[in-house]
Formats: C-alpha cells, structure tokens, sequence
C-alpha cells in the first residue's frame, strides 16, 4: 500500500514538473509568437510606407512625362513655324533677287537709251547751226521734247541708287501744299517719279495722295528726292486700279 501511495506522489510530482515546463515554454513560445507579429506589424507598416511613396513617386513621373510631352508638342510646333518662316524668306530672297535683276537690267536699258538720245541731242544741236531759221525753230522743238526725254529717264534710273536723306532743319511743308504731276511709272506700279523735288519743298519721307479727276487712286512715300524731281513708293495695298501719267500727287496730311 505504501508502494501504491509512494508512485503515485512520485507521478504527481512528475505532472505538476511537466505542467511547469510545458507552461513556461508556452510562455515562451507566446512571447516569441509577440515578437513575431510585432516584427511582422513593423515591416508591413514600413512596406505600406514604401508603397505610398512609390505611388507619389509615379505620379510625379506622370506629370513630368505629360509635361515633357506638352513640351516636345510645343517644339514641333515652333520647328514648324520656323521651317515655313524659313521657306518665306528662301520665297521673298529670290523675288528681291529677281527684282533686283529686272531692276539692273532696265537700268542698263535705260543708260542706253540716255546715251542714244543724248547722241541725237547733240547731233540736232549741231544740225541747228546751219539751217534755215524754220528749220531751227523745228530742232529747238525737237531739242526740248529730247531733253525733256533725257531728264525722265535720268530720274527714273535715280530710283535704283542710294536714298536722298532730309536736310536737317528744314521745314515741314502744310498738307496739301504741294503739288505734283505723275511724269512716269515704275514697273508694275511700284514707284512714280514726280516732276517736283526739293526745289518745291518735298523732303523724303513724306506722303502724298495720287489722285486722277478727284478720285484717289493710291497713297505714296517719297524715298528719293533730288532738286526737280522725286520719287515715291507706293503704300501696299493702296492702288486702286493702274496709275497713268499726268495723275495728281498732292502732299497728304
């Protein structure tokens, strides 16, 4: 009997030292798994933080790529602009070359024709020396109207030289003060010379109307001007109709 009793004390003892062992590795075990969850809270936090800022930072991208892409637009934009302001100018280069071109050659044109009637000029004057007074009075007609001749074309080559520039201090003249005659016209109406220089007043820079019976037909700026006559340009898209000679050009407000 007290066999009986002595094994069962010693299996009590024995469960209440297992009971004890097992709770405190529980315990153990418990504060472990703690730690773990703990640990594992930490890093979700962290990797949600991570998260959060990859999705500003791709945001970010995404309004720095729409910009970049506004941008590129803009400077396709410009690219094209330029290339055709560019190909405008390559277009008005060669139109102010071909001009120029047309311009040297009437000039030559126009030395010729000076140097033919200059010839005849003299050959008449020299003619008038031995001929009847009839005959005189016929070359000193034909002397005048070759004379007349030379000084037109002398002012119409002027338009190719250099600019005549306004003397300082002179006075502005009143509109409508001067007036002037059309005596010839440059090609396809982009000048006329005037048959009045700064003889009467006319200083470069000034503007005239062009009129024909009362009617204006064009406005005009005097860009050359010499003692007895002047040249003016015609203001773009002012020409109404075709000038002709003998139009009235009058000094414009």
């Amino acid at each position: 009997m007290k066999s009986v009793t002595l094994a069962l004390c010693v299996i009590a003892i024995l469960g209440s030292a297992a009971s004890t062992f097992f709770y405190i590795q529980i315990g153990k075990t418990k504060e472990q798994l703690q730690q773990q969850v703990a640990t594992a809270t930490t890093n979700s936090n962290a990797l949600q933080a991570k998260l959060a800022e990859a999705e500003a930072q791709g945001e970010a991208t995404q309004k720095r790529l729409l910009t970049v892409d506004n941008e590129r637009a803009e400077a396709i934009s410009k690219a094209t602009a330029a290339e055709s302001r560019s190909t405008q100018l390559a277009r008005d280069v060669a139109t102010i070359r071909n001009q120029l071109t047309a311009k040297d050659d009437a000039e030559q044109a126009l030395n010729r024709e000076i140097s033919q009637l200059k010839r005849e000029l003299a050959q008449a004057k020299l003619a008038s020396f031995s001929t009847s007074p009839e005959e005189i009075e016929g070359y000193k007609t034909t002397i005048a109207t070759l004379q007349a001749k030379v000084t037109e074309l002398e002012a119409n080559r002027s338009t190719t030289g250099t600019m005549a520039t306004t003397a300082a201090g002179t006075t502005t003249a009143a509109a409508g003060s001067i007036n002037a005659e059309v005596v010839s016209i440059g090609a396809q109406n982009a000048f006329v010379i005037l048959n009045a220089g700064s003889g009467k007043g006319i200083q470069a820079g000034q503007n005239f109307t062009i009129t024909r019976k009362g009617a204006t037909v064009a406005t005009a700026q005097v860009s050359s001007v010499q003692e007895n006559y002047a040249v003016a340009q015609i203001s773009a898209g002012s020409l109404r109709g075709g000038l002709i000679k003998g139009d009235t050009a009058t000094l414009a407000q």
